[in-house]
Order: C-alpha cells, then sequence, then structure tokens
C-alpha cells in the first residue's frame, strides 16, 4: 500500500528532482559582516563624529555651569546668580535640541544605508539562489541547518559586487 499524501513516508516517494530546493539567508549577519556594512558604518561615524564631539562639548560645559551654580551660589548676588541659570537653561535647551538633530540625522542617515545596503543584498541573494538552483530563499527562521544558509555566498557576492563599498 503506498503511503497517503503528507504521511511521514510521502517525502522520500517523491523524485530527488521534484524537490523542492530551499535556502536561508541571515539579513542580521549581512548588515554585520559584509564589507558594504563596515564600510557604511565607518563613513556614517566619520560624518556624525563631529557633531558628536560637539554635544560632548556643550555636555561639559553644562556640568561645568551647574558645578560652579551650585558651588558659588551662596556667594553670587541674585543678578549674577539669576544670569547663571539663565545661561544654564539657555545651554541645557541648546543640548537638548541639538541632541536630538543629531539622533533624528544619524537615524535617517543609517536607515538610508541599511536600506541600500539590503537592495544591494536581495540583488546578491536573487543571483545566489539562482546559481544554486533554489526555488525560495526565507530570512527569517527558528532553526536553519547550516546545509541551506547561504549567507556565507551571499556576503562574497556583495562584496564581490563593484560600488558595493
Amino acid at each position: 500500500m503506498a503511503p497517503a499524501k503528507g504521511a511521514p513516508g510521502a517525502a522520500a516517494a517523491v523524485p530527488p528532482a521534484a524537490r523542492l530546493r530551499v535556502a536561508f539567508v541571515d539579513t542580521a549577519r549581512i548588515l554585520r559582516d559584509s564589507a558594504a556594512a563596515k564600510a557604511a558604518s565607518r563613513k556614517l561615524e566619520q560624518t556624525f563624529e563631529p557633531r558628536r564631539r560637539k554635544l560632548a562639548e556643550l555636555s561639559r560645559r553644562i556640568e561645568t555651569l551647574r558645578a560652579s551654580l551650585s558651588d558659588g551660589a551662596a556667594t553670587m548676588s541674585d543678578d549674577q546668580r539669576l544670569a547663571a541659570q539663565q545661561q544654564l537653561s539657555d545651554l541645557s535647551r541648546e543640548f537638548r535640541d541639538d541632541q536630538q538633530a543629531f539622533a533624528e540625522d544619524l537615524n535617517a542617515q543609517r536607515n538610508a544605508d541599511v536600506s541600500r545596503i539590503l537592495d544591494q543584498a536581495n540583488t546578491a541573494v536573487g543571483r545566489v539562489a539562482r546559481e544554486k538552483g533554489c526555488e525560495i530563499v526565507f530570512q527569517g527562521a527558528v532553526y536553519v541547518n547550516p546545509r541551506i544558509d547561504i549567507t556565507p555566498d551571499v556576503i562574497r557576492a556583495l562584496d564581490a559586487a563593484p560600488g558595493t563599498r
């Protein structure tokens, strides 16, 4: 008696040529390990480093002013104390605004970089999948047999492609 459709032995009855070829790709690993991702990360760091240093300096100025206001408040005149408090308030507002703009700009650039790299990676995935004769490639899974993981091949293809660094 032949196994019923969907029965445990049914897969063994399917000829090898008719089996579905499945692969897996780890996009997080591509975004971490590919040359394009590393280059984008370095460029992002270099681009935003001057603004990060400016924020750090502004933070130091605020802390210095806060400490001097705290330590010398008793010896300051009311006008001096009010002026120092106003200066602290202005610096704090400037810091908060600059920090928010920095975070928004950094996230926007990071998202643009990730989108560009994923577009390039998807092209590489398609190329690798066709070369390996895969019918379907999954990006998320609870468990993946390393035998079907094409991530290293995709990273190599992505790194070899012109204009991805």
